[in-house]
């Protein structure tokens, strides 16, 4: 009876043996591939390190080229709200919105009960410290205005929402097309004006310091506004320069046909060479202006457009 007892004892004592050894395997396994235990862990544009105990699963975007960015790497079903201007693509229709780019309304924002906010260029300090307080932990991304800093808002973007392996592959695909974009560039590069407004509130364009300025250089234009800052251009400079091809993109609530005939017959424009000759193109305002998956396919428009207008 004694020995049966023993037995029992040491079959007992080894059963808990066993089940101590093999149930931290087996946490550590799950952890492993669980992403509610992970740790995601990454640095803003203002230099702050965001720290999330698992990849969010409710997303509030407060910029169209990050709304964007999500769709393009698969998350969007993370998406629970967007701003009025996060138009494309056109799924984002379903998405509810929380306001304008520079107003959201934060109360609107804490009802959607995101665990991650994101900001982008338009981004504007107040409101990031107004949804901060509520405890919702944003994130900021703003890059260099050119297509080094298009790669690190998508690189970014992919690590926040667990998209780090397909951000990388769309990052790949657009330099493919910029690598492509040098083996059909025009020579000469045409002088190029960028209308970003015109008539009697005043001539701005892609000066140097932006984006626009950036894809158009790559695209094998040569800006006549690069010297220039803060989208301002003086209409005698304009003339001055006579670029060779101008870029007209539809005005807001316009469409290109609609504002190449403002353009052309408004005086202070009708006597330019490139309106005289029709060297005028356009493109889609999104798609060149957002910082963004598009980005690249932007830069070829305009490259195949210069190539067809090259003499």
């Amino acid at each position: 009876m004694i020995m049966s007892r023993k037995r029992t004892l040491l079959l007992m004592l080894s059963m808990l043996l066993a089940i101590s050894i093999w149930s931290p395997l087996t946490a550590r396994g799950a952890s492993e591939h669980s992403p509610t235990e992970q740790v995601v862990t990454v640095t803003d544009s203002r230099g702050i390190t965001l720290s999330l105990r698992s990849y969010p699963q409710r997303i509030v975007s407060l910029s169209p080229n990050i709304t964007e960015t999500i769709f393009a790497l698969g998350g969007s079903d993370r998406l629970v709200g967007i701003t009025d201007y996060c138009d494309y693509p056109e799924a984002t229709r379903d998405i509810p919105t929380v306001g304008d780019l520079l107003t959201p309304n934060v109360e609107r924002i804490v009802a959607l009960e995101p665990d991650l906010v994101i900001i982008s260029n338009l981004g504007q300090l107040q409101t990031i410290e107004a949804i901060e307080r509520t405890g919702i932990p944003v994130s900021f991304i703003d890059e260099p205005e050119s297509m080094e800093g298009t790669y690190e808002i998508i690189t970014k973007t992919g690590l926040l929402i667990g998209k780090a392996e397909e951000a990388q592959l769309l990052i790949e695909s657009m330099q493919k097309t910029m690598a492509d974009i040098s083996g059909i560039a025009s020579e000469p590069h045409p002088t190029v004006y960028y209308v970003a407004g015109f008539g009697e509130w005043g001539d701005f364009t892609a000066t140097g310091d932006t984006f626009i300025h950036d894809i158009i250089t790559r695209a094998g234009g040569d800006n006549i506004a690069s010297d220039a800052v803060n989208w301002s251009f003086q209409l005698e400079l304009l003339h001055a320069y006579d670029p060779d091809i101008i870029i007209l993109p539809p005005l807001w609530g316009s469409t290109f046909e609609e504002t190449l005939q403002q353009f052309v017959d408004h005086p202070s424009y009708a006597p330019l060479s490139a309106v005289q000759a029709g060297r005028i193109i356009t493109i889609d305002n999104n798609i060149i202006e957002r910082q963004g998956p598009r980005s690249a396919q932007a830069a070829m428009q305009l490259a195949e457009q210069f190539l067809m207008h090259a003499w």
